[in-house]
């Protein structure tokens, strides 16, 4: 008789505990709701003279926008395409403070915008080096690429001009799926504005090949500008 009143009062015991958890539970479910990230943040960095967009790297190499919310010093990071626009389209709405980094100079002040549901923004910048590549001539599995270069920041020094090829779009120094790159230093040239010609070979003949031009400087970071992508016939 004992074993069974025991036996009783352990399971109200247990049934108990059980709706005890359960309580708990649907109070921090209630606790943990909250509006999910309703504003969208998008725009370009572009060049303040001759407002193109700022070529760059893509996602393994390319220019980062920080994006600071009211007083953090702990920026969100968005990562630009590699022809200069950025979407970020997980924000909260508020104030934010915007800063780019890659392979320019800044101008002005670190912006402050209010952010909203959709909300769009230039960010103004001086490139490190302005690039051109043009296909001068392909034949067979060999083209012949002008690289136009100008150095724009006077304080730096050119150090590097180079050519990178590939089956993939947008291709950069680091990734070039199908294809190859060719580099020249030239640091101790100190050039500062003309062209420079690349050949290059080994290309399979009748493929598409996506192909830009690159540069730096001795600026701090090791960013490397990146030209407009063109393309084989």
């Amino acid at each position: 008789m004992v074993i069974c009143i025991n036996m009783k009062i352990n399971m109200k015991m247990k049934n108990i505990f059980y709706l005890f958890l359960i309580l708990v539970s649907i109070a921090s479910c209630s606790n943990d709701n909250y509006n999910a990230p309703s504003a969208t943040l998008s725009g370009s960095v572009l060049d303040n003279e001759t407002n193109d967009m700022i070529e760059n790297g893509g996602v393994n190499s390319g220019t980062i926008i920080q994006i600071f919310e009211g007083k953090s010093k702990q920026p969100i990071l968005s990562q630009s395409f590699p022809d200069g626009h950025f979407v970020n389209a997980a924000l909260f709405p508020g104030n934010y403070k915007l800063f780019a980094v890659g392979a320019f100079s800044t101008v002005g002040d670190t912006m402050s915008i209010t952010i909203s549901k959709d909300t769009k923004v230039d960010i103004k910048v001086l490139p490190n080096v302005r690039l051109k590549a043009t296909l001068q001539s392909l034949s067979g599995t060999t083209a012949i690429i002008n690289v136009d270069y100008e150095k724009v920041q006077a304080a730096q020094t050119l150090g590097q001009l180079a050519v990178v090829w590939s089956i993939m779009d947008n291709p950069n120094l680091y990734s070039f799926a199908g294809g190859g790159q060719k580099t020249e230093t030239v640091t101790s040239l100190n050039l500062t504005k003309g062209s420079m010609t690349f050949t290059i070979t080994g290309l399979v003949s009748g493929a598409k090949y996506y192909i830009r031009a690159a540069g730096s400087t001795d600026a701090p970071g090791s960013y490397y500008n990146y030209s407009t992508t063109i393309k084989t016939p």
